[in-house]
């Protein structure tokens, strides 16, 4: 029997809405859905709790405006605060961030699979042989691979030459898309539906295992009863205006899973009684800042894979660098000056070429919860990550030069608007540590929930089962222990995917095979 996706308008008039599931997930990004076709596919009954609202398979509005306000959280406002103020990228719709993310699948490295281990923080349920088993089946399914040459773009090309320009070694990226038409709006949702987001994908296949989708829908609280939770509560309500909906509740028979984030699902736990320990604590992320560069002949970055091209040479020195093409309407609220220089400069944004650096940061922060039923991030970088940034963009400068830019902007505070030499990236050294001069966002959120088997060092166990509430499960980012040094969003699929399975079988999947 086929399931559904309701969102404000299927159930307005209605008093309340009353459902029963055995199975309740809260969250359909990455995590949420990828949960949701496993446990349908093994012939559970699911209810899939999503803030955002439906998603068009196509059709996307693509003036920036829009998509920010249809599939961003807050616009794209949400903030880190602390010496800076560090914009938060999240998606808020059905398919969650991988609606509007870059499409990037990135393995769990060996080396962070390895530390988490030898700290405890996993068992044999996530053993890498059996990680390694269920990436190949993602791979798979959500069609994962490089861009080929019709769409990777001059951007990604330039970057390519830049990297084995310093010396380094790169590589395109694998990206979970299909038949990629190279509109370089990823961050828009993609307006050819090639992008294999969960919208398209696994929720689609969940709902016609027969799963229900109510978007629209905030959810205020887990309900618990004798230590276990048995219910979700909450309210549909336009999350892009002022519409208000129904109550809901639904009842789980089983667990209910937490897929909200590394931010919204420490406040849910905190809001459902579970407080104190490490619950909202230790949130990590990989901020990323980025340099331009402008190039004789003409770049086109509108053009290509959106992020087709990274080092990961530079790893072990905890930072990542990748190409990032975006349309001209995003590439302007980038370019350096005002009047004249700045019109100058909009005049020859085609021969402007992007690319970030994203450090794997040691800074910790705290997420509680906000004003309005909101959430608040305190974040603030330590000095041994901003020196790793003044490396990076020293690197992304010299990249820039070796791959033949006439001319670099960096986009620091204290360094000339506009850099003609790779010599000038030497004025870098000179900088102190303050995180003010860099402009930041921040991807990749973990860890407000991290996973051990002691208690006292993690919120929930390795099989994301919560230590202090039965049937409450953590299947996200913020389970992870630590960062990882790359793009999360494989991690979080097989990760979700191994749990998930577990839940199916009871509690048992996992203990015997990944351990062969």
């Amino acid at each position: 029997m086929s399931g559904f996706v309701h969102g404000l308008s299927d159930v307005a008039g209605q008093a309340a809405v009353r459902d029963s599931a055995d199975v309740v997930i809260i969250g359909s990004g990455a995590a949420g859905a990828t949960a949701a076709r496993v446990l349908t596919a093994a012939g559970l009954d699911v209810v899939v709790l999503e803030e955002g609202n439906p998603t068009p398979r196509d059709g996307f509005r693509q003036d920036a405006y829009s998509a920010f306000k249809g599939l961003w959280r807050d616009l794209g406002f949400t903030a880190a605060r602390g010496r800076v103020l560090m914009p938060i990228l999240q998606g808020r719709a059905v398919g969650g961030t991988t609606v509007i993310n870059g499409a990037i699948m990135h393995r769990l490295p060996e080396k962070v699979h390895a530390a988490w281990e030898h700290d405890g923080a996993i068992d044999d349920l996530l053993s890498y042989a059996g990680l390694e088993r269920t990436f190949d089946q993602l791979d798979r399914e959500l069609s994962v691979g490089p861009a080929p040459d019709a769409v990777f773009g001059q951007n990604n090309a330039l970057m390519h030459a830049g990297v084995t320009g310093i010396g380094a070694k790169g590589n395109r990226i694998l990206r979970n898309v299909q038949d990629c038409e190279g509109s370089a709006r990823c961050g828009q949702g993609c307006p050819n539906a090639r992008k294999q987001s969960m919208h398209l994908t696994y929720i689609p296949q969940a709902v016609a295992a027969g799963a229900r989708v109510y978007a629209a829908c905030r959810v205020s609280k887990v309900e618990t009863r004798g230590g276990k939770a048995v219910a979700v509560l909450g309210e549909f309500r336009d999350p892009t205006g002022s519409a208000r909906g129904p109550s809901i509740r639904v009842e789980a028979k089983r667990a209910v899973l937490l897929a909200a984030s590394a931010i919204q699902t420490p406040v849910l736990l905190q809001k459902s009684g579970v407080r104190g320990g490490l619950v909202g604590r230790r949130f990590q992320a990989h901020p990323g800042t980025s340099v331009m560069g402008v190039f004789e002949d003409e770049v086109n970055m509108f053009f290509g894979a959106t992020q087709g091209y990274e080092t990961t040479h530079f790893w072990d020195e905890r930072m990542k660098f990748e190409s990032v093409s975006v349309p001209a309407e995003i590439a302007a609220t980038r370019l350096p000056g005002f009047g004249a220089p700045l019109q100058a400069r909009l005049a020859n944004v085609g021969h402007v070429a992007q690319w970030g650096v994203q450090v794997r940061a040691e800074a910790h922060g705290r997420v509680r919860p906000g004003l309005g039923g909101g959430s608040s991030v305190s974040y603030d970088l330590t000095p041994k990550d901003v020196a790793r940034y003044r490396v990076g963009v020293r690197r992304l400068i010299e990249m820039m030069f070796a791959a033949g830019a006439k001319e670099v902007w960096p986009g620091v505070h204290g360094l000339p608007t506009t850099m003609t030499s790779p010599d000038q990236a030497r004025a870098l050294d000179a900088l102190d540590d303050d995180p003010r001069r860099y402009h930041f966002i921040a991807a990749h959120l973990f860890g407000t929930a991290a996973m051990h088997r002691d208690p006292r060092a993690g919120v929930v166990r390795p099989d994301g089962r919560c230590h202090a509430v039965d049937g409450l499960y953590v299947i996200d980012s913020s389970l992870f222990p630590t960062n990882l040094g790359v793009n999360p969003q494989h991690t979080i699929c097989a990760i979700a995917w191994k749990i998930a399975e577990r839940i199916a079988d009871g509690g048992t999947r996992g203990r015997e095979r990944d351990a062969a």
